[in-house]
């Protein structure tokens, strides 16, 4: 086992090198004229340019060097001056960097599925990240669970509150998308707004998981609580359905111009669309709900419930999505009130 120096001084390097890495990435795109060496035969250029090069307004590889400084200058202050270090201090730099383990991960999946293209830099940045936090949770002068256990509170409104933006802004994600399914028309405008839009539920998204693992390593008796272990069910089922319908689903329909609409059947992935927007509107009602009241009632229950409802509102998805295909084509009775 290496000792705590040793570890805080590997952090250190890690932090030195992810730190060349993003400013490398970060100089070379706002000089691609000079041309950008990427290893392995990866597609370096067009990822760090494309629309997900920038999360809320932000460039990535900023956010990069932003981390990696915050690892190098706190881990700096952890391996000269301890005893300076105050709880908080410890909880906010090991959250900080399950933070962006959790970017990484995205960002990852970002390049696997929707754009299919892959940055090798990036991927040595994520490596960076990963090794970063597992030197980090057996170098901590706290011990994890006493840590998490000390933040409780600030971990259950950090659930609450990421429920609740999660809530708002999945409901916004919705409209403006299904809005633009009718036509197939999106202006750039609205198509900034639906990135936005995005970034922030899978924010929430972060800080709902964040909170629900602070709280079950602060105190595992929550994981044989129903209401707990409904809610992570609930949040693995937001992450599965959020990632073929936000991040590969919607990304191919809004590709779609209003010329193009006519050379493919897109009945389909329309269908899907409406139910899956349906699907993520319950699943984050019911995650709010369980944050708040705690019910307790048997898990299998909870989550019986949840199946239940999701059926429901998934078949009325369904019937939205016929009723504006139906209207569309001006195939809707004149006595019908939808007409």
């Amino acid at each position: 086992m290496l000792s705590q120096t040793v570890l805080q001084s590997l952090i250190i390097l890690f932090g030195l090198a992810g730190l060349t890495v993003s400013t490398y990435l970060h100089f070379k795109k706002k000089n691609l004229s000079d041309g950008m060496a990427c290893p392995m035969d990866g597609s370096c250029e067009d990822v760090i340019t494309s629309k997900y090069s920038k999360f809320l307004g932000l460039d990535v590889e900023v956010l990069g060097m932003l981390y990696y400084t915050t690892v190098i200058v706190a881990y700096t202050v952890f391996l000269f001056t301890p005893q300076v270090a105050p709880p908080w201090f410890v909880f906010g730099v090991l959250m900080t960097s399950i933070i962006a383990v959790m970017f990484s991960t995205y960002l990852t999946f970002l390049q696997a599925f929707t754009l299919k293209k892959w940055c090798t830099w990036c991927l040595i940045s994520a490596t960076f990240t990963a090794a970063i936090l597992l030197a980090a949770l057996p170098a901590a002068s706290i011990a994890l669970s006493t840590l998490m256990a000390q933040f409780t509170p600030v971990l259950l409104w950090l659930s609450v509150i990421g429920a609740a933006i999660g809530l708002g802004t999945s409901i916004a994600f919705d409209a403006l998308y299904l809005t633009y399914l009718k036509d197939f028309e999106i202006s750039d405008v609205q198509a900034e707004s639906l990135n936005t839009i995005n970034h922030l539920v899978w924010a929430s998204v972060a800080a709902v998981f964040l909170g629900l693992t602070g709280l079950a390593l602060g105190s595992s008796e929550l994981l044989q609580t129903p209401y707990f272990l409904a809610s992570i069910f609930v949040l693995g089922f937001i992450i599965l359905n959020d990632s073929v319908y936000s991040l590969y689903l919607a990304n191919r329909m809004s590709e779609i111009t209003f010329a193009d609409k006519d050379e493919k059947d897109y009945r389909t992935e329309k269908q899907t669309s409406f139910l899956m927007a349906s699907f993520s509107t319950v699943s984050w009602t019911v995650l709010l709900t369980l944050q708040i009241l705690q019910p307790e009632i048997g898990v299998y229950n909870l989550l019986a419930l949840f199946m239940a409802l999701l059926g429901v509102i998934g078949l009325g998805g369904l019937t939205m999505s016929a009723v504006m295909e139906r209207r569309a084509k001006g195939e809707m009775p004149d006595w019908s009130p939808l007409h």
